[in-house]
């Protein structure tokens, strides 16, 4: 027996490491995770700040703004914009006899000369005309009544007072009474 007896463990001469396989990678990735994660709050954090600061400084503009303005000239143009609101609602009610003037002189064939005319207002009946003219025969007298009947704009119209002329023309007297609206100013 040439082995010597000994009581210490012999090493195993085939002895290898073992090889760590998996997990190795988790440890890398989750680290990027972290800092990616990190990196977004950072962000988030300061374009938060940066909004914070932005509201500040305009609120801060406003309040200059603000104390630019006189009490007084606020005071004005609010007396002016009511003024102007007044002004506005008296021109829509204001009763103007330019358009009914216009639709004579549209609406008047040439044959047909108006010597007088009344020009009223009555609220329940609208405006209306009472009218004394010469047309040259009764049918151009009628050729003038059918036209202004035909036009959606009057209401109304009757005829009286028919005479001759010592010329051979015929006298009349015409009331018309058109739509309200005519009678409305606008402006332009």
């Amino acid at each position: 027996m040439d082995e010597k007896l000994s009581f210490m463990p012999k090493k195993n001469l085939n002895y290898r490491p073992a090889v760590k396989r998996g997990g190795s990678g988790f440890i890398p990735f989750a680290l990027l995770v972290f800092i990616t994660s990190s990196a977004l709050w950072g962000s988030l954090y300061m374009y938060k700040k940066y909004l914070n600061d932005n509201a500040t400084l305009l609120n801060e503009t406003i309040k200059k703004e603000k104390g630019a303005l006189e009490e007084s000239t606020i005071n004005e143009v609010a007396v002016f914009a009511e003024k102007i609101s007044e002004v506005k609602k008296l021109l829509n009610n204001h009763k103007s006899f330019v358009n009914v003037l216009s639709f004579l002189q549209d609406f008047t064939m040439k044959d047909v000369k108006f010597n007088d005319l009344s020009y009223s207002f009555a609220e329940a009946g609208g405006p209306s005309l009472s009218l004394s003219g010469l047309t040259k025969n009764y049918a151009s007298l009628a050729v003038q009544i059918q036209a202004l009947e035909k036009n959606n704009q009057v209401k109304k119209v009757s005829v009286s007072g028919l005479s001759s002329d010592a010329k051979g023309g015929v006298k009349f007297n015409l009331k018309i009474i058109i739509d309200p609206i005519m009678a409305v100013y606008t402006v332009k």
